[in-house]
Formats: structure tokens, C-alpha cells, sequence
């Protein structure tokens, strides 16, 4: 049976279309999935939601967050003096800065698949473009997120209203100095609401790398699609495709998994169940955070959970208040080490590698059936043999993966509150990590792991088709290169 024949390539402006569209229909995935994890967390309470989702969004390609007293309470500070200092009725305020370092990599993901999916699946079954449509069509994603970032940026900024512990919790820290509870109330006065806004150049600038990035693996790692003859032709995706076409699978399924669960948590959400929407929201911001937390642990990286005091830096404003001296339970840091946290009696760390070694297994087997079979020339040149060559990618892939996830999964929010001029402390709360060998580890791993899937394979093709080495060894290069079949 003869495949269907090859449609013709689009012109050029109709490929700076199709970037331009893959871009923005991505962008409207992420706000979409944002919107609908705030309404799930209830935060419109707080905020308004039509402000919260560029936050988000901006969060996702690598923007950050800063915080800081609301002009309305900043101007209420002078109106008391230094009479409420001692409990009068003025009352003088607090000051509160603080920022939002988090990745929801949930959003990060969603982008990334459906920029890719548009970018490189409507090239397949069409003839093989020149090297300026595929230009072409990377210039209009890259000029569409070169405008619509910034703008995402400008608008993730507005006013927060604190929740009440949280006011108490401040209220409570600013009255238990030496001067008795009746000024904490005056202190936390003005702290009922914070500021935030987003950085526009980072926003703008970390996103168009993000693009940038995403399109050039795909390059390499895309399938279904054709491309410019030098570039599937060309050295780096032969040698890549199938190592990075098997690791960008496995991880797409491991955060569709994620995203299956926050839907049914969502369903749950429906009956009432509060705790059920609180779970649905965090997954659809959060679950590969949490995957890739569990995963890198299993590597040797130390993942740290909890809240933390920050205390003030000398004496000054503080140490008058007498902030400076612990009040003992109540101010213990609360920190819990993912890695020695058991679950059903096993070790988390433990739990990540084992499901690491397993998932690597598998994308060792795929990585060899998707690569090309060598022959006997190609095989008497080679430096390595296929299985350890496959071995030796994967783990080089894997290595750099665990050294930059656990910068892209943690998250952390720091506030801290100044009186004066002097920060009087404040709290950090958070995802935490140390990465220190992982990486290396990382590699060992994935290589041993590919290897047996390779080997894995490699028997099981050669039970089942030992005569059909030619036209596999065919069929497998016009795979790699996604040639329109006539």
C-alpha cells in the first residue's frame, strides 16, 4: 500500500504565520491553565484573577515577582508618629518587601508541547521546505513572544489583600516585643495589602530564550515532521533524534499523568470537597515540579520542605523591639528533608531510583529501536557499538537534565518586614535544593539503565526479524529524516 502523496510546502509568509500562531495559541494554553488553577485555589479572594494569570504566566518562561507595602499603607505610617511606638493610638506601620521565585512547570510544559506540536506537525506529509520557510516560521514565533511577553509582564502587577493568619501571624510578631500587645495591632495596620509587580526585561528576555530553546530541540528531537534536507540530514539529529525523541516522550507522558490527576481531583473538586480543588490547583501549577523532585532525589539531589524565620542582623530598631530574642516553640523553623521522608516505610529517595532506573530502562529500549540500524561498514568504523554509543547519549542527556531541573522545580516566597529602615525579620517558605553530584550520578545512572534497555532490544528485534535487515535499516532512515513517502 503506497502512502498518501505529499501536499504542497506553504509559501513563506504563510510559515511566519503558522510560528506566529503556534506561539500565541501556546500562550493561550498557559493563561487558560492558570486561570483555571487560581479559581480551583480560590484566589480570587485575594486578588483579582485577570491580574493573577499574567503573574503566573510570566512565572512559567522565568520572570520573577517582587512585593512591597501598598502605597496606601506606606502613607499611613507617618500619620501616628513614634507615639504608637509605645502603644498609642497612632500606631505605626510596617513595611513589607519580599519576592516570588517559582517555576509552575505545569504551565511551562503545556507551553512547550503545544509550541512544538503546532510549530512542527503541520511540516509532516508536506513537501520538504527550504531552510528560509523554516526561518520564516521560527521568526514569527520568536517576533510574536518578542511583543506579547512584555505586554504579559506590564500586566502582572496589581494589589494583593493578605489572608487573616497572615495578619495575625504579623500582628502577633510585632506585639510580642517588649512594648505588649497593644501596639501589634497598630503595626500590622498597614500591612492588609501588598503590591506586586513583574520584572518586564527578564520576563521578556528568559521567555524568548525559552522559545528559542524549545525550537532548536525540536529540531533535533521532532518526529513527525519535515524538515530542511541540511537539517535532517545533518549530523547532530542523527546522532540525537532518537535519545532526545525518547526523553522528551517519557517526560510528556510523566506530566500528562500529572495533569490526568488534577483533572480528577477537579471532578472531585465538584462533590464539595475542598481539600480536592486545593489538590487539582497545585497539580495544574505544580505536578512536574513535584515529579522532578522526586526523580532528581533519587539521583543524591537534597530537596528541602518547610518554613524558615528570617532573623534580623544586629541590634538597631530590632533589637529594641526585642525581635532579636526567640520566643522559643513558637519561632522553630519547620523543615522536612524530602529525601529521608518515608512513604509506606521506604525512603523517598529510594522510591525516585527505583522509578528513575525504570524510566531510563524504558527510554534506553525505545532510543535503540527508534535508532537506525548500522551496517557492517558503519559498524566496523565506529568507535563504540550502538548499544554503548545509545548508553553514552542518554547519559549525557540525563546529566544536564538533573542539573538544570532542580533550579527550574524549586520555588520559594520570602517576605520580610523593615520598621524604620531595619528589616525586623520576616519568613522564607519553599521548595529548596542542593543539587551537589547528582548530575554525575545522574549520568552513571541513565547510562547503565540505557545500555540494558538497549541490549533489551536489541535481542528481541533479532528473534523476531533477523532477515529483514535491509529494508529495516531503510525504513528506519526515512523515519529519521521524515521523507513525504511517494
Amino acid at each position: 500500500m503506497s502512502a498518501p502523496p505529499s501536499r504542497p510546502s506553504l509559501p513563506v509568509w504563510r510559515h511566519a504565520l503558522a510560528g506566529a500562531l503556534a506561539a500565541v495559541t501556546a500562550l493561550v494554553t498557559m493563561s487558560a491553565t492558570a486561570w483555571a488553577a487560581l479559581v480551583l485555589l480560590g484566589a480570587g479572594a485575594v486578588a483579582p484573577v485577570a491580574r493573577l494569570v499574567p503573574v503566573l504566566v510570566s512565572l512559567a518562561v522565568g520572570g520573577g515577582v517582587t512585593l512591597e507595602s501598598a502605597a496606601g499603607a506606606a502613607g499611613s505610617a507617618a500619620a501616628g508618629g513614634l507615639g504608637g511606638l509605645f502603644g498609642g493610638g497612632g500606631g505605626l506601620s510596617l513595611g513589607l518587601a519580599g519576592e516570588v521565585a517559582l517555576t509552575p512547570l505545569t504551565l511551562s510544559f503545556l507551553g512547550t508541547a503545544v509550541l512544538a506540536t503546532g510549530f512542527f506537525r503541520p511540516l509532516r506529509r508536506r513537501a520538504r521546505p527550504t531552510p528560509a520557510m523554516l526561518w520564516a516560521r521560527c521568526g514569527g514565533a520568536l517576533a510574536i513572544t518578542a511583543v506579547a511577553l512584555p505586554v504579559c509582564a506590564v500586566l502582572a502587577r496589581g494589589t494583593v489583600r493578605l489572608p487573616e493568619n497572615v495578619k495575625d501571624r504579623i500582628a502577633e510578631r510585632a506585639g510580642s516585643g517588649r512594648f505588649g500587645g497593644g501596639a501589634g495591632g497598630g503595626f500590622a495596620s498597614g500591612l492588609s495589602s501588598v503590591d506586586f509587580r513583574t520584572d518586564v526585561v527578564t520576563t521578556a528576555f528568559l521567555g524568548w530564550l525559552g522559545v528559542v530553546a524549545v525550537l532548536a530541540v525540536g529540531c533535533l528531537a521532532a518526529r513527525r515532521t519535515t524538515l530542511p534536507r541540511p537539517v535532517a540530514l545533518g549530523g547532530p539529529r542523527l546522532k540525537w533524534n532518537a535519545v532526545l525523541s525518547a526523553l522528551a516522550g517519557s517526560a510528556a507522558v510523566l506530566c500528562c499523568v500529572a495533569l490526568a490527576v488534577a483533572v480528577l481531583a477537579g471532578a472531585a473538586a465538584l462533590t464539595g470537597r475542598e481539600r480536592a480543588a486545593e489538590a487539582a490547583g497545585v497539580l495544574l501549577l505544580a505536578g512536574p515540579n513535584l515529579i522532578a523532585a522526586l526523580l532528581t532525589t533519587g539521583a543524591g539531589t537534597s530537596w528541602e520542605a518547610g518554613v524558615r524565620r528570617l532573623r534580623p542582623e544586629g541590634g538597631g530598631m530590632a533589637g529594641m523591639l526585642g525581635t532579636g530574642q526567640q520566643d522559643g516553640a513558637s519561632d522553630r523553623d519547620r523543615v522536612v528533608d524530602l529525601g529521608h521522608w518515608a512513604g509506606a516505610g521506604v525512603p523517598l529517595w529510594v522510591i525516585g531510583l527505583l522509578l528513575t532506573l525504570l524510566l531510563l530502562l524504558l527510554a534506553g529500549y525505545v532510543a535503540a529501536a527508534r535508532t537506525p540500524a548500522r551496517t557492517a561498514r558503519e559498524d566496523a568504523d565506529a568507535f563504540l557499538d550502538r548499544h554503548t554509543d545509545t548508553a553514552l547519549r542518554m547519559g549525557i542527556a540525563v546529566g544536564a537534565a538533573t542539573f538544570v531541573l532542580p533550579y527550574l522545580a524549586r520555588g520559594s516566597l520570602r517576605l520580610g518586614v523593615s520598621l524604620m529602615g531595619s528589616e525586623m525579620g520576616g519568613l522564607r517558605a519553599g521548595l529548596d535544593t542542593s543539587p551537589r553530584l547528582s548530575a554525575l550520578t545522574a549520568f552513571v545512572a541513565a547510562a547503565l539503565a540505557a545500555y540494558g534497555g538497549s541490549r533489551l532490544q536489541g535481542r528481541r528485534a533479532g528473534r523476531r526479524e533477523r532477515p529483514a535487515g535491509a529494508s529495516g535499516t531503510a525504513s528506519g532512515r526515512r523515519a529519521l529524516t521524515s521523507d513525504p513517502v511517494p
